[in-house]
């Protein structure tokens, strides 16, 4: 007994030793590449993080500052007599450190924090986009990947039996059993196969470089597509979540509160402006030879441009109409989100119903080439028919492929609009 426990884990060891295929790619695998190699992705994360500086910016205006300036120099200082003083050389300096807080800006900086916010929320939604942008776009190379490989493979048994097709009518030409024109038709059926094949590697290979640009890996295996994404149950559910999460109406909805708060800023330009400071200064040598002069000044500084000659209104009259471009933009925007979830909700049952017909064709296809091949056997039928069956198998295959891959696009398509990842 403890000799076959002995084998058996020496068994196991050696398994483990072996190399192990590697496992398929899965659809998740790829758009999780996706997004680690996108440098579509990484630009709107980097506008994201300057639109998030941007508003730290603004925020930090409605706080205090503190600047120092500071000179020295050497030079000669004649003040011509005066006060009994001679010309001598000198090393003229001066410090100057000043703190300054605004009091009140009019407006001016709530306006101009409130404008950051909405630009910092449209970026950060601008990620959110090229995020979708790209799994759609994933999902869509995947699914394309996965029905030219399925078309090279049914293409090239195509070609395969079309080839020994053409040499078998030879041979029975040769033995007078079949005539000239079954030989160039069973040639012709081969060349359109080839034709077929050649079409299908040109699909799979532009489709395999799109993968690896998306995913920034090499294609290797991949898993069949999954069951396509849950969707709203209903067309009035996915209208209803698209307005609430769509990543365009949000967009537009920070452009509408951006322009807003472009309105209050313009407004603001012509209120005054008040604020405290502090100044300390040091001098040394600047007005006659061991000049000195040591000042603190506390106090308020004011200001206000009363009038400009109609540039203040100018450019209230400019942001209204911003802000009134802007709500515009937003109406549309709901309009298009709209429209696009209906189609989308529309082609997703088009699709599916088309999944079935598909399935239904390829398998009528399937049993008609079986059915066919018994009878070209029994010599009931000539083999051209079983070429016309297989050719008609695999465009049933290929429309079951291209079928299933539609349903996986349309479906993720609709999610995205909805704002479900």
């Amino acid at each position: 007994m403890k000799r076959a426990a002995t084998l058996l884990t020496a068994a196991c060891l050696a398994a483990l030793a072996l190399p192990q295929p590697a496992a398929a790619q899965d659809l998740a695998t790829a758009i999780a590449d996706a997004r680690a190699h996108s440098p579509a992705l990484e630009a709107a994360a980097a506008d994201a993080d300057a639109a998030a500086a941007r508003l730290a910016q603004a925020r930090a205006a409605a706080g205090p500052t503190a600047s120092v300036e500071g000179s020295v120099g050497t030079g000669r200082l004649d003040p011509g007599g005066y006060f009994g003083l001679t010309a001598q050389s000198v090393t003229p300096s001066a410090v100057q450190l000043v703190g300054e807080y605004p009091l009140y800006a009019g407006g001016r900086i709530s306006a101009a924090i409130d404008q950051a916010a909405a630009g910092s929320r449209a970026a950060t939604l601008g990620k959110d986009m090229a995020r979708q942008n790209l799994t759609l776009a994933t999902v869509g190379a995947y699914a394309e990947v996965l029905t030219a490989r399925d078309l090279v493979a049914s293409y090239g048994k195509l070609v395969d039996a079309l080839g020994e097709i053409v040499r078998h009518t030879g041979l029975r030409y040769d033995v007078g059993d079949a005539t000239s024109s079954e030989v160039a038709q069973a040639k012709a059926r081969r060349a359109e196969g080839q034709a077929g094949l050649v079409q299908a590697q040109g699909r799979l290979t532009a489709a395999l470089a799109r993968l690896e640009r998306l995913t920034g890996k090499p294609v290797g295996d991949l898993a069949p597509l999954p069951p396509r994404p849950d969707v709203p149950a209903t067309l009035g559910e996915a209208v209803e979540a698209a307005v609430a999460a769509n990543v365009l109406l949000a967009q537009a909805d920070a452009g509408v509160d951006g322009a807003a708060a472009g309105v209050r800023a313009a407004k603001a330009t012509n209120r005054p402006q008040l604020g405290v400071f502090a100044e300390g200064a040091r001098i040394r040598d600047q007005f006659f030879p061991d000049y000195r002069a040591d000042s603190v000044t506390v106090g308020l500084r004011g200001r206000w441009t009363f009038f400009d000659s109609g540039a203040g209104s100018a450019r209230v009259r400019e942001a209204q109409s911003k802000l009134s471009a802007s709500e515009a933009r937003l109406r549309q925007a709901r309009d298009d989100v709209t429209q696009a979830v209906i189609e989308a909700w529309s082609g997703l049952d088009s699709a599916e119903r088309a999944l079935d017909a598909a399935r239904d064709g390829d398998a009528a296809a399937r049993e008609a080439l079986r059915g066919t091949r018994l009878e070209v056997r029994s010599g009931a039928r000539p083999p051209l028919a079983e070429l016309d069956a297989e050719r008609e198998a695999i465009a049933a295959t290929a429309r079951l492929a291209e079928a299933q891959a539609s349903v996986q696009t349309a479906a993720w398509r609709l999610r995205l609009l909805c704002g479900i990842e």
